[in-house]
């Protein structure tokens, strides 16, 4: 219960600063947040000296690799929280899921779901180890969050790679572990039940609610007798992408579904080769097929990622800020700074979405009085910031608009002093980064690795390849 009020807290404050943008680390969400992992830490504990007690040795304890795993993804979990701070101290204060220390809580949580599944007594129905691969397909697909609230910091393209990856991950183990048939069928419908739970807990609090994710249905494929497993998972594979893509060409997912399509084509190609291939039918024509689709995702190209959210240094005092969407793209921003104006300048106004970015002039339209607007092409929710000069240094303020929908917004909001690593940090960052996201990795192989080696007998052994 405790990982699943976690993820509950996760959703609530992503849409916490994106409805009301950057706060203290007391806020609500964060010390729900703390307060489970909190929890689940202790849990881990209890579980330790249990262990500890039965051996009556400390080294046989810690020959348990289930326990040891799930004990380190605890305790890196818990150590995030501090190290996040100290990131943001020195690197500025950002809204980035994938920065590194946001990564680390991710893949250390999931280390330690991954140590209790391995450890934890088989159950007669699965529904334990069901409702715990449902928490590990719940905060690996936490990944893609950002995507799923609107709020997407990197290009829309790299959606469905990351939501393959988490689900399949998440799928693999829930087979490993489940000592049933239907095991993607259980742990995929408890997680729909805690997304939806989790979706009118937002609406009761009146914040953003993300979508619910529907290509995860696909994973329910795994489920369906296969001849081997290379044509289970890439069955998977199709399905998952296939869903990401029909839900975004009918709305019910709010990206272009231009942007999943090439991924989604590739995947579904690939598994009518390896169809065909098990036929012993084709094969010519499977490779032919192969390398045509391979050659032309190839050409299509990686776009670069570029966030959005730069960071919020030192605030420089507060704004009553307007915000308005049209509905057709057009999007403007009024800001009355509060107090003295004295120094302060127009100078721009900036659309920001995945990426892209959309400039044009900010202009005085009264005394302490600023407005400017810009046109988008697309969908979805920007961040639209207005852009002041000072004697002191630069401020902004922003707020988040749609662009497909007509709106009007008006709140005080902080103007706040641009954060971000600067040349002289830089390295420092990357080194940091890298450092932190290979523990992080290392955390999550070594829960993976455990499952598959502590395994679980199926309910049905022909259902499994």
């Amino acid at each position: 219960m405790a990982g699943f009020a976690s993820l509950t807290a996760t959703y609530w404050d992503d849409a916490w600063h994106t409805d009301l943008g950057r706060d203290s680390a007391m806020i609500p969400p964060h010390l729900w947040l703390y307060g489970s992992v909190a929890v689940a830490g202790a849990v881990v504990l209890f579980w330790a000296g249990r262990v500890l007690v039965s051996t009556r040795s400390i080294r046989s304890a810690l020959r348990f690799a289930p326990l040891v795993v799930a004990a380190l993804g605890g305790a890196a979990t818990l150590a995030a929280a501090p190290l996040d701070a100290a990131w943001h101290s020195t690197f500025g204060r950002d809204a980035v899921l994938w920065s590194a220390p946001h990564m680390l809580v991710v893949f250390a949580s999931a280390a330690m779901v991954l140590g209790i599944i391995a450890g934890v007594r088989p159950s007669r129905y699965g529904v334990v180890e069901a409702m715990l691969a449902a928490l590990l397909l719940g905060g690996l697909m936490t990944a893609v969050l950002e995507y799923e609230t609107d709020v997407p910091q990197f290009s829309e393209a790299y959606y469905l790679p990351v939501l393959l990856a988490a689900a399949l991950v998440a799928g693999a183990v829930a087979r490993a572990a489940l000592p049933v048939a239907a095991s993607l069928t259980m742990t995929v419908g408890i997680y729909f039940v805690v997304r939806l739970v989790i979706t009118v807990v937002l609406l009761l609090l009146g914040r953003s609610t993300p979508e619910i994710p529907l290509a995860v249905l696909g994973l329910c494929v795994l489920d369906l007798r296969w001849r081997n497993s290379v044509l289970r998972y890439t069955g998977a594979a199709a399905a998952i992408s296939a869903l990401a893509w029909i839900s975004a060409a009918t709305g019910v997912a709010d990206r272009p579904a231009a942007t999943v399509a090439p991924l989604a084509v590739v995947a579904v190609a690939v598994f009518a080769v390896v169809l065909l291939a098990n036929m012993r039918q084709g094969r010519v024509v499977a490779v032919t097929v192969v390398a045509l689709f391979a050659g032309g995702f190839a050409m299509s190209g990686t776009p670069a990622a570029s966030a959005h959210d730069p960071g919020e240094g030192e605030s420089a005092g507060t704004a009553a800020v307007i915000g308005t969407s049209d509905g057709n793209g057009h999007l403007s921003l009024t800001v009355a700074p509060i107090g003295s104006c004295d120094g302060t300048s127009a100078s721009s106004i900036v659309a920001r979405r995945a990426g892209r970015v959309v400039t044009a002039p900010l202009r005085a339209s009264g005394p302490c009085s600023y407005d400017g607007s810009v046109q988008v092409d697309g969908a979805g929710r920007w961040f639209v910031y207005a852009e002041l000069h000072r004697r002191a240094g630069d401020v902004e303020v922003w707020l988040p608009l749609p662009a497909d929908r007509s709106s009007m917004v008006s709140e005080v909001r902080d103007l706040y002093r641009p954060a971000g690593s600067t040349a002289s940090t830089r390295t420092i960052e990357i080194v940091s980064g890298t450092a932190i996201y290979a523990l992080a990795a290392a955390l999550m192989t070594a829960g993976v690795i455990v499952v598959v080696r502590t395994g679980r007998p199926s309910a049905t052994a022909g259902a499994r390849a």
